[in-house]
């Protein structure tokens, strides 16, 4: 037993030296990569953490930029909302200031310069009317009277009639052809009458029927500013 023993130990030696003898180096190169491992798995972690920080200092920034854009933001909307205030403010006194305002002074100015304008010849034609009117030297011989006025007849009982009867006539005739005078307009006073939806006067008969329609234009738009005044109050 113990000789079998022997050889089997001798035998197994000889088996290891021969492995031994195989293998050469190959243990202390699997020391070596063991080692070379353990150092791997350090910078891993090394990398690992320092990835970690730079990702949590990346959200830092991103949530201090967020942070920043959400201040600019209110204050934008502050100062916006200030303006927005301020323009209120303003058009609520506008609004108030106009309440005062008479909303017609355009129109009602319009007219009566229109009414003015056309005034101006019926007070050229009244001054002529007022002239002829005013008591008249004459020269006639002693013992002749004088054909008064046909306007002025009424205001007499009676006449004596001369012979200058047909002479007054034809006088009075070329008087009634030439109280009718033509009225010259430039492009001002056409736009004047165009505004008021009016035809221009062309001749001073059209003058009378022209003021009777501005005085009616006139006369609304005064109904129309009692009635704004009316709503004035009770707006206040």
């Amino acid at each position: 037993y113990r000789d079998g023993k022997r050889q089997i130990q001798e035998k197994m030696s000889a088996l290891m030296e021969s492995r031994k003898e195989q293998m050469g180096d190959l243990p202390q190169i699997m020391e070596q990569r063991d080692g070379l491992s353990k150092k791997i798995a350090e910078k891993v972690q090394e990398r690992n953490a320092l990835r970690d920080e730079f990702r949590q200092q990346e959200r830092d920034y991103n949530q201090h930029l967020r942070e920043v854009r959400d201040k600019r933001q209110a204050k934008a909307m502050e100062e916006r909302n200030e303006r927005q205030k301020e323009w209120n403010q303003q058009k609520l006194v506008r609004a108030a200031e106009k309440l005062d305002e008479q909303p017609f002074v355009c129109e009602m100015t319009l007219i009566e310069q229109t009414m003015a304008f056309c005034k101006t010849f019926t007070a050229t034609k009244q001054t002529k009317a007022t002239e002829e009117k005013k008591e008249t030297e004459h020269t006639n011989p002693e013992g002749s009277e004088v054909l008064i006025r046909k306007e002025d007849r009424e205001e007499e009982f009676f006449f004596v009639p001369t012979a200058k009867k047909k002479n007054k006539s034809k006088n009075t005739g070329a008087k009634a052809e030439g109280s009718t005078k033509p009225i010259k307009h430039n492009a001002v006073t056409f736009k004047l009458f165009d505004d008021l939806k009016l035809d221009a006067p062309i001749t001073t008969d059209d003058i009378p029927g022209l003021l009777e329609k501005l005085e009616e234009q006139l006369e609304s738009y005064k109904v129309k500013v009692k009635k704004w005044e009316e709503k004035r109050e009770e707006m206040k």
